[in-house]
């Protein structure tokens, strides 16, 4: 269990010798070894954690993610602090404010994450793929001359578009989706993505932490007071890689049940998973991370770890150690 999540409400988190323990009205509902736990997420304001315990996770390393209870909205990602990497940050803050730099990086980042949609698109065998992957390529190749980021959101933008009226015109109209949308998700298929796209920001917010990078000082996303924008540029690798191919997967098997979506009083135009489908989706999240991909250099890991190491190979070009910044792509 490398991702402990903790989604009850009313519930306390706390330590007994070195076992975590989830509580309500005193009786145990989960009992967890701390030697077990990479990562705790406490998801809702319903989700007590004790001081003592908090305090044992950090010194142990094991960072700690705040939610909302339908994992649709990132809080903080509390860590043991990042004072030692004051060289890294500085370095980062010169690099982030050098626009060739910065461009740079952001173009790369880009370049691969249409390549992944690209890639994931060929496999799905729909008519409406063909059209989408063309106009990607075209976006590919004017991406890679954009002379500016403001330039290169746009052929992102473009090829997103693509991408998406490929699922628009191919998934079952039951789905009901029309394309993609968020704040908030208003079809299923929106909601699953939404969920997925948290949960994966959680883990790349502490690969971008653990390497002792700044995750608010992005190149791609705009850098504003809240946003994570080196974890957003970071992540944008990893949607199709992850949580697209988990959603396709998902709907491809008709593994979960449109019972599993409901529409809250207080916001009758959203759409979001109940705790089963929550669950269900943690679980299918969780054993694609623990998964084994291959590398380029043939060695098979882990598909965390490899959030991991492209977060520490942001931190060597940021350092100058390597010169250009490479993606992780599927089938790389």
């Amino acid at each position: 269990m490398p991702t402990l999540y903790i989604q009850e409400q009313g519930v306390m988190v706390r330590k007994r010798d070195n076992q975590v323990l989830v509580t309500r009205d005193g009786q145990t509902l989960h009992d967890v070894p701390l030697a077990k736990i990479d990562q705790v997420v406490l998801m809702g304001r319903g989700v007590q954690i004790s001081t003592a315990l908090l305090i044992d996770l950090l010194e142990r390393g094991i960072p700690v993610t705040l939610t909302n209870q339908h994992g649709s909205r990132h809080y903080a990602t509390l860590t043991a602090g990042p004072s030692r990497f004051g060289d890294l940050r500085t370095g980062q803050m010169q690099y982030v404010n050098t626009p060739s730099r910065a461009l740079e990086l952001a173009r790369a980042i880009v370049i691969v994450k249409l390549t992944n949609q690209r890639r994931l698109l060929a496999t799905t065998g729909w008519p409406a793929a063909a059209s989408a992957m063309q106009q990607i390529d075209a976006a590919l190749t004017a991406a890679s001359q954009a002379q500016n980021v403001d330039i290169l959101r746009g052929h992102e933008g473009a090829a997103a578009a693509a991408y998406f009226g490929a699922w628009r015109a191919s998934l079952p109209p039951a789905w009901g989706f029309g394309g993609r949308a968020f704040y908030p998700p208003p079809d299923p298929i929106n909601a699953m993505l939404s969920f997925g796209y948290t949960l994966a920001l959680h883990d790349v917010i502490t690969a971008v932490q653990i390497t002792g990078l700044d995750p608010y000082l992005g190149t791609f996303h705009v850098i504003e007071t809240g946003r994570p924008s080196l974890a957003l540029d970071l992540l944008e690798e990893f949607r199709p890689v992850i949580v697209d191919r988990m959603v396709l997967d998902i709907v491809r098997t008709n593994a979960i049940g449109r019972e599993r979506f409901h529409r809250p009083q207080e916001r009758p135009e959203a759409v979001y998973l109940d705790a089963e489908g929550r669950a269900f989706l943690v679980q299918r999240y969780e054993t694609l991370l623990q998964t084994k991909v291959r590398l380029p250099g043939g060695e098979q890991t882990p598909m965390r770890r490899v959030i991991l190491l492209q977060a520490q190979a942001i931190a060597r070009v940021l350092r100058g150690e390597q010169e250009r910044y490479t993606g992780f792509s599927l089938n790389s």
